[in-house]
């Protein structure tokens, strides 16, 4: 991304949320976003999701310009190429744990949807609760279901909102090392905004956001 600016327009005038910002990543990297609250690191997330347009500037992912893309094609591109892991889970109650990973492989017509879903809810050590429901799971099982939804049809960039933010410090550390490991071995890009240290850590490359403007960290 190049050059991104977003700005929301005001009853006061158009706030700036995103300033001259720009940033890249080279394929199957992994990269933490770091910065206070507010500072616009999840509209960054939006931004490289296609689930929000900059004001100005480019935005680039692999060799898709995002800015070329109407809004069906973006839906295609993210069942695709995008995987996203959110803070809160975003499980849906009504289904199981097969039935949350499986959704994204059926909305998408692939005819193996369930092997698929099973392969990658053993590979998060889940195999046992196949038939639970999120309310049924530990916030540490949610999250590895969330984060086998966002794998199983192997995206080539992953993206993370504070993905062990609602978790203890031992659960979170699980989880973030089946996440890494996941991810060496999709070979996807990784992408994790977070406050917490120890993600920042595990990451190569770090940057930093403050007022809207990033910055190597």
């Amino acid at each position: 991304m190049s050059d991104i600016n977003l700005s929301y327009p005001t009853d006061s005038g158009a706030v700036s949320v995103l300033k001259n910002a720009s940033l890249t990543v080279p394929p199957g990297d992994t990269l933490a976003i770091t910065g206070p609250s507010g500072s616009g690191k999840t509209s960054l997330l939006l931004l490289l999701s296609g689930l929000q347009r900059p004001t100005s500037g480019e935005i680039l992912v692999g060799d898709q310009r995002l800015s070329e893309m109407d809004s069906n094609t973006l839906a295609d591109w993210r069942s695709e190429h995008l995987g996203i892991i959110f803070q809160s889970f975003h499980l849906l109650p009504g289904l199981t744990a097969l039935g949350n990973v499986s959704l994204p492989l059926e909305i998408a017509g692939q005819p193996n949807a369930r092997e698929q879903a099973l392969s990658m809810l053993d590979s998060v050590g889940l195999s046992h609760r196949l038939q639970h429901y999120p309310e049924q799971l530990s916030g540490g099982e949610q999250q590895r279901v969330a984060i086998a939804r966002a794998l199983v049809h192997q995206p080539s960039l992953l993206l993370g909102d504070e993905p062990t933010g609602n978790l203890d410090q031992e659960t979170g550390e699980k989880v973030l090392s089946l996440l890494f490991d996941l991810h060496e071995q999709s070979k996807s890009t990784l992408v994790l905004v977070t406050h917490d240290e120890r993600v920042a850590q595990r990451c190569q490359h770090r940057v930093r956001m403050e007022g809207g403007r990033l910055y190597e960290a």
